[in-house]
């Protein structure tokens, strides 16, 4: 499989080389990403990554290549609706700019999963989190688990974050805590979900131009990708 992946990149390579091809930024989810698209004689090639960055599993079997669509549970942490991204990718709603830089399990006295984020401010005035969209307590801040669960955010150590004032192109980075309840597996991380409320951000003087760019702010990010 190996090999085959690297003749795909290879092929891929010298399309793109030629004289005839033209060459296309990826976006998924609204999301800008490295790699690019070219058409050639009218025919668009997309590199697989972009598949499985969307949870498209490919798998090879002689002279097949097959593609499964990633499963969708109806009510799931799938349907809310979010700006969604890669690990160690932005991600911006217009007024918070959050990036995952790292995923690991925690090593105190508690089992669970440590979940690294830079946010800063994107607007153009001293705020903080709670002041737009964001819960004091984390509230919608959870970690969805490869088999389903979901583990939300300590709602204590959180308040380090979403009550930290930053100006102006300002950030901060701070290890998001998830707990897994006692005898419980350690399970996988498979995505963050970040909620940020629409209608968050209230009419004080110091609020006044802040706005969201999305209809949806509330962000999501796929941790298998990106790595």
């Amino acid at each position: 499989m190996k090999r085959t992946l690297i003749a795909l990149t290879l092929a891929f390579s010298i399309l793109a080389s030629t004289g005839l091809a033209q060459e296309y930024a990826v976006v998924v989810d609204g999301v800008r990403s490295s790699i690019t698209a070219v058409t050639v004689n009218g025919v668009v090639y997309v590199p697989l990554q972009a598949l499985t960055d969307v949870g498209v599993v490919a798998t090879f079997d002689g002279g097949a290549l097959s593609l499964t669509l990633p499963p969708r549970v109806a009510g799931g942490a799938d349907q809310r609706a979010s700006v969604e991204g890669c690990l160690r990718q932005d991600l911006f709603n217009g007024v918070w700019r959050v990036r995952v830089t790292d995923v690991a399990p925690l090593t105190g006295d508690r089992r669970g999963w440590g979940v690294t984020v830079e946010v800063r401010n994107g607007s153009t005035t001293t705020i903080m989190p709670v002041d737009a969209g964001v819960s004091g307590t984390g509230d919608g801040i959870q970690l969805v688990l490869a088999d389903g669960t979901i583990l939300s955010v300590d709602p204590y150590d959180v308040q380090q974050l979403t009550f930290a004032s930053l100006p102006q192109g300002g950030g901060l980075t701070h290890q998001l805590l998830f707990y897994v309840p006692d005898g419980a597996d350690l399970g996988q991380p498979d995505k963050l979900l970040f909620e940020v409320q629409a209608d968050g951000i209230a009419f004080s003087a110091q609020q006044a131009g802040v706005a969201f760019t999305v209809a949806n702010p509330s962000l999501r990010v796929r941790l298998g990708c990106g790595m």
